[in-house]
């Protein structure tokens, strides 16, 4: 099994990577603050606080705008925490800066019959709203040869959907009768995938909407235990790099299997919510716990599993864009070891759902 770990592990420091850029976070008093406090685009994390995303949404998936800070009521660890700083994010009250959506159309980890589903339903996305879109947004495919930007950043959906026309003869996938090392091909081209995402370009102030169009990537369900350490290592810069990056993860799957890949050299394959609950020390830390699907989840973003309807995934998860508010809490303090702390927010309204982080670390005073 030593032979993919260092495919695992590149795929894990690009992730962090990707999670941890020095992105600005613009910061206005527009009068929806609370007293004393600025109105942020991204909320604040530093030494004494955390910052979370919340997106709260009704029974149809739709945001519920108009929430105040009395609303909302915090946990960390199961103990209520005072909300220092409070910010509602909608058509009312719109960002200083504009969030920017970010679509990966992945034809390495997606069969033949996947790839041309999720290229059908981006097309569909762009041709029911023709004229300009309401976010900057691009469009990237993972090939063969690596990532390639198809469109964008752009706001004009028909020249989108022109550059995405104009690219399909390229659309094509890793043969998977190649077994395990087929896998570990596909997960080496999830790397790149990553990597590329971090050109200079892509620093940028405001919230950021990643959708991976995509089964996820090959996960090794069967390690040496010395491995557990570097995993949970990751597990922590991953976790926090993307609450403090306004980094939203969402997961739009090609097929109706709520599951993560399997290496086809063994294991079977496992649902990805079996791996939801934070992981709390090394001895529990396992390559699953870092999937495409455990990290949209514990990011804010969602799993969106449409039957096959790409278009309506991507509908749903771009409304994530139009409402969501910014909470900050005091952070714990820590002790000698890093603690994971789970965050819960409860809504006093009925019928609702809300997505926001799953936790953070903390180590020391």
């Amino acid at each position: 099994m030593r032979s993919t770990t260092p495919v695992l592990t590149s795929i894990v420091l690009v992730i962090w990577q990707f999670a941890v850029l020095n992105l600005s976070c613009s910061a206005q008093n527009d009068g929806n603050a609370s007293p004393g406090t600025l109105a942020m685009d991204c909320p604040v994390s530093d030494g004494s606080n955390i910052g979370i995303i919340v997106e709260v949404t009704d029974a149809s998936g739709r945001p519920v705008t108009g929430l105040e800070a009395a609303d909302f009521k915090i946990f960390d660890n199961k103990r209520p925490q005072k909300i220092l700083s409070f910010r509602a994010v909608d058509g009312a009250h719109p960002s200083a800066v504009s969030p920017t959506v970010e679509i990966i159309i992945d034809a390495v980890n997606s069969d033949a019959l996947s790839v041309a589903r999720e290229r059908d339903g981006v097309s569909a996305f762009l041709k029911e709203n023709s004229g300009k879109l309401d976010y900057p947004t691009s469009i990237w495919i993972l090939e063969n040869a690596g990532l390639t930007r198809i469109a964008g950043p752009l706001q004009e959906s028909m020249a989108m959907l022109t550059a995405l026309n104009g690219a399909q003869p390229r659309l094509r996938v890793i043969n998977r009768s190649a077994g395990t090392w087929g896998d570990v091909e596909r997960t080496s081209q999830a790397t790149k995938l990553i990597k590329e995402m971090l050109s200079p370009e892509s620093r940028t102030p405001g919230r950021k909407l990643v959708l991976f169009l995509s089964p996820g990537w090959p996960m090794l369900f069967n390690y040496e235990a010395d491995q557990r350490s570097w995993i949970f290592d990751d597990i922590i810069k991953i976790s926090n790099g993307l609450r403090e990056s306004c980094i939203s993860l969402y997961t739009l799957a090609p097929s109706n299997f709520n599951t993560l890949q399997p290496y086809s050299s063994g294991g079977n394959a496992s649902a990805y919510d079996n791996f939801l609950k934070g992981v709390t020390k090394t001895a529990d830390a396992q390559y699953p716990d870092l999937s495409l699907q455990v990290l949209s989840e514990h990011s804010g973003g969602q799993v969106i599993i449409g039957g096959n309807d790409i278009k309506a995934e991507i509908d749903a998860a771009w409304r994530g864009a139009s409402g969501w508010y910014n909470l900050v809490f005091e952070r714990a303090t820590g002790g000698r070891a890093t603690e994971y702390h789970a965050i819960r927010v409860i809504i006093d309204k009925p019928r609702v759902k809300v997505h926001t982080t799953a936790g953070y670390y903390v180590k020391g005073p």
